[in-house]
Order: structure tokens, then C-alpha cells, then sequence
């Protein structure tokens, strides 16, 4: 009888990671579809690590937690605002990802901003302009690399866009993703790694 239950609840708990891997895929697939139509005209880049390289130890858990510094370029004619996300689409295993993890999400930056500072605080994106949105935890903040197994990549995208954003409560990274559908008029990406 043990064993029984034992088997289905297993089987059970196989075929939901597997809906949520075949999930994950499908929403990054139609993310990457849509990437494709826009104009990748952005140039982003960071101090804190080169491209496609390793995040230092200062952004990430085993670090102080640091959001890293990103800057971009050029300016992008009739941009209102810019938005900026980092996912780990890697989550929770690299070779089976069950989830488009939200890191950061970064909204309504003016069009006079073109870089963020290592370890940017609440207070400073405030003075900035910009606002913040929930990130894979439900909280405003970055939420530092710390993959529990294996190497992680780290998708940073800013998106210049031809309006401000409103939303009525606090919006996550799919509410902004929504959002700025037909209203961008750029876009550039910086992916990094990290390893426990």
C-alpha cells in the first residue's frame, strides 16, 4: 500500500516538472519570437562583468548581493522611457529549466537615463525616475545570482520604448512584458554566467 502511494505520488511530481519544464520553454520560445521582430539597435553593457562572462562574486549571494552596473547606447530617437529585465532562464537546472526566473524588473526610466550603477540602491532609482516592479519573489529589489546546481546564464534586456508605462498594482515581469508590446523601439541584451 506505502509503495503505491509512494509511485504516485512520484509520478505525480514527474509530470509536473514536466508540464512546468515544457512551460518554460514555450514562454521563452514566444519571448524569443518576439525579440525577433524588434529592432536590436542597443547596445548594453556592464563593468561589473564582459559579455557573456562570469558575474563577480559582489553580484551574487555569495557576494554582498550587488545589482551590477549596466550602461547603454545610443539614444534611441522618440524614446519616452526605457525597461530593463534579467532573467535566469535556467532556473532551477540549466539542463531542465522548469521556470523563467525574474531577477529584476526596471520600468519607466527615463529617457535622459543610459546607465545604472553598481549595487544601485531603491532610493537612487528613485532620484533616477525609474521604478521597480516584482521580481520572481514578489519583492522590488534584485535578486542576486545563486543557481543551486551548475552554471547559470543571466539575461539582461533593455527596451527602449514610445510611452511611459502604468500599471494599477505593481507589475511583474510578465505584466511589463505585456505592456510594452507594440511600443518598442529598441532593444539590446547582456547575458552573464554564474556558478556556485
Amino acid at each position: 500500500m506505502v509503495w503505491r502511494i509512494l509511485t504516485g505520488v512520484l509520478i505525480v511530481l514527474v509530470l509536473l516538472l514536466l508540464v512546468l519544464h515544457i512551460r518554460a520553454r514555450g514562454n521563452r520560445r514566444e519571448e524569443e519570437l518576439v525579440l525577433s521582430t524588434l529592432p536590436k539597435t542597443i547596445t548594453l553593457s556592464s563593468q561589473s562583468f564582459p559579455p557573456g562572462g562570469d558575474l563577480p562574486l559582489a553580484c551574487s549571494c555569495k557576494g554582498a548581493g550587488y545589482s551590477p552596473s549596466l550602461a547603454w547606447a545610443p539614444r534611441v530617437p522618440g524614446a519616452k522611457s526605457y525597461a530593463l529585465l534579467a532573467t535566469d532562464y535556467d532556473a532551477v537546472l540549466a539542463r531542465f529549466p522548469i521556470a523563467n526566473f525574474s531577477h529584476w524588473v526596471l520600468y519607466n526610466l527615463p529617457s535622459s537615463v543610459h546607465s545604472l550603477p553598481e549595487g544601485v540602491t531603491r532610493e537612487q532609482m528613485m532620484l533616477l525616475g525609474g521604478k521597480i516592479g516584482n521580481n520572481g519573489t514578489g519583492e522590488q529589489t534584485f535578486v542576486p545570482p545563486c543557481p543551486p546546481f551548475g552554471r547559470h546564464q543571466y539575461t539582461f534586456r533593455v527596451y527602449a520604448l514610445d510611452t511611459r508605462l502604468s500599471f494599477t498594482r505593481i507589475p511583474t515581469r510578465q505584466d511589463l512584458l505585456d505592456a510594452i508590446y507594440g511600443h518598442v523601439l529598441g532593444y539590446g541584451e547582456l547575458t552573464g554566467s554564474f556558478q556556485q
